[in-house]
């Protein structure tokens, strides 16, 4: 794809690549559909490893019969900050030894870790004013190109032999942010709109690689005249301020040609009766149209929610016997509680098994359906097993934040999905009116939600699903909460890093731990696996502010924030 013809544009921000090393041209093989639908092993050219959302990595160098010698091989510095900002939430990708990150100040950045002795940075850029950085995911590799997006809404494209930005576009209004990676597909870079909570509304756009154009916008919450806008109130405009964010990069199925998107929860986020209704398309998966943008089925999971059950778990695509059919599923973790498997062609509900011990914001899900037993199709506000109500203080168990959201990943071997999740997650829900009154300008980056006022963890586990039947087979207790995501390896280990900066292996049949190293950092940046000359390396990416320090008590730690590139080998 010839794209470094494009002439370097700028917005309303400056982009500045520069050159840590003086650097000869080279001559990196394109990345190309076919290679995204059929990645080499050796390389790991999506967030998730491939379009499915696996994060499996196919190498076996690394088992469980070696594992325990594995060393540091180099490590190689970040960015810093300092304060409550800077969560390293991004996934690398790796091309013939050649690492692209985006770091904890936004910045794209080129590795060469080809030496399998160290990371030597050949250029960055930086992308972001220092008081407009977030927490990106990551970036996509198309042609020649590195494609990016930026907290407030811009996608660009870098060339990534030399750095040079070859151009840059602004999608959004005030108050809309980009969070997850982009995703190419075929001619198109996707890209979802994230920030429902802030009283917006989420949308996926498929932008031209070669010049950033816009080539179709969906929104997940429908607009008068669309389908589905009927299940929003007639008699305000609560739809605007909507929610259903997309702060998960979709998975891709090739062959169909099917988008899978995870949808957030409404906004308000607690207060329902603000917006009686279904609420679509809400805490949802919404397949889409590759080519058109046009959706080709969906599944709300909590109709008119009130728990915040946003669905951005990763889909998970693959081909599984299932009651002596094969099917072409997918499977789902559920802010819920539940593992979902469906149909992924039709949207066929195929079953719904519980991944937490206790659960009690609904008395169950019925086999037919999907939905909550309780649910009430022809009635505006849904009255479930346990429900937030103005001005009232519940307690309920199941779902929410630290269920269903941090990446799982498949092993095709074993036909075993894994995760880190509570066993019991039980929280205290206080909620506050939204006002009715507010203008539309005046509701963002309001929830109207008193909010969540505690949880807490019955246990904290590591568990294998059986895709096949969505039953739990194995589990292991861990100390730590971990919000890195998962990933599996053809050796037969399962890799996760932890808020303690503890990067750790397990049996892949057992999950008996093998290996572990505490790093000194926290790990909100899935581990990745790739090789070089045939040797394998796994490696993860440290940096942020210690989540139960933060979240709990609002107290940021004291000096600066840095993150770090560590990768290992034998």
């Amino acid at each position: 794809m010839g794209l470094n013809s494009r002439s370097r544009r700028f917005g309303a921000f400056t982009l500045m690549a520069s050159a840590v090393v003086a650097w000869p041209a080279l001559a990196e093989e394109p990345v190309t559909f076919a290679r995204l639908s059929n990645p080499e092993p050796e390389n790991w050219l999506t967030v998730f490893g491939n379009y499915q959302g696996w994060r499996y990595s196919g190498l076996d160098e690394i088992n469980r019969e070696n594992v325990g010698d594995l060393k540091l091989a180099f490590a190689t510095p970040l960015s810093m900050r300092g304060g409550l900002g800077g969560n390293l939430q991004s996934v690398p990708l790796v091309d013939d030894g050649f690492i692209y990150t985006v770091d904890m100040a936004d910045a794209v950045v080129k590795i060469d870790a080809g030496s399998g002795l160290s990371g030597t940075q050949i250029w960055r850029v930086e992308t972001t004013p220092a008081e407009q950085q977030g927490r990106l995911q990551g970036a996509a590799l198309y042609g020649d190109n590195v494609y990016s997006v930026t907290r407030f809404g811009t996608v660009l494209a870098i060339a990534r032999d030399s750095g040079e930005v070859l151009w840059e576009q602004s999608y959004v209004v005030p108050g809309e942010f980009f969070d997850a990676s982009p995703v190419a597909i075929e001619d198109k870079i996707i890209v979802g709109q994230a920030i429902g909570d802030a009283g917006t509304r989420g949308y996926v756009i498929a932008v031209d690689p070669d010049d950033g154009a816009e080539l179709w916008r969906t929104y997940m919450v429908p607009g008068p005249g669309e389908p589905g806008h009927e299940t929003w109130p007639q008699d305000n405009d609560a739809w605007m301020t909507g929610g259903g964010g997309v702060w998960i990069a979709p998975t891709y199925d090739p062959v169909s040609n099917f988008i899978f998107v995870g949808t957030g929860n409404p906004s308000p986020a607690w207060d329902s009766e603000f917006r009686p209704g279904d609420n679509l398309f809400t805490a949802s998966t919404v397949v889409l149209n590759g080519d058109s943008g046009e959706m080709e089925w969906y599944f709300q999971y909590t109709p008119n929610d009130a728990h915040e059950h946003d669905e951005v778990s990763p889909h998970l695509l693959f081909d599984v016997d299932i009651d002596g059919t094969t099917r072409q599923a997918f499977g789902h973790f559920s802010r819920t509680g539940y593992y979902y498997t469906f149909d992924r062609n039709t949207g066929e509900f195929l079953s719904a098994v519980p991944a937490q011990s206790e659960i009690t914001w609904t008395a169950g899900i019925d086999p037919k359906t999907g939905k909550p037993v309780e649910y009430d199709p022809n009635v505006g506000w849904q009255s479930y097993a346990v429900n937030p109500r103005r001005g009232d203080s519940v307690d309920f168990c199941g779902g929410l934040f630290l269920t269903g959201t941090w990446p799982p990943a498949y092993d095709p071997e074993r036909q075993r999905v894994y995760n880190t999740s509570p066993d019991s997650s039980c929280n205290t829900a206080v909620q506050v009116q939204f006002d009715m009154d507010w203008p539309v300008e005046e509701r963002f980056g309001r929830q109207g939600l008193g909010g969540v006022m505690g949880f807490v963890n019955a246990s904290l586990r590591v568990n294998a699903t059986d895709a096949t039947t969505g039953e739990i087979v194995a589990s292991a207790d861990i100390a730590v909460e971990s919000r890195s995501g998962v990933l599996t390896t053809a050796g037969g280990l399962v890799f996760f890093g932890d808020n303690m900066g503890v990067l750790q292996a397990y049996d892949s049949d057992t999950l008996e731990l093998l290996w572990s190293i505490s790093l000194g950092a926290q790990m909100l940046s899935p581990p990745f696996s790739y090789a070089v000359g045939g040797k394998q390396y796994v490696a993860i990416q440290t940096g942020g502010v210690p989540i139960p320090v933060t979240a709990m008590s609002g107290v940021a730690p004291a000096g600066p924030n840095s993150s770090s590139l560590w990768v290992f080998s034998l």
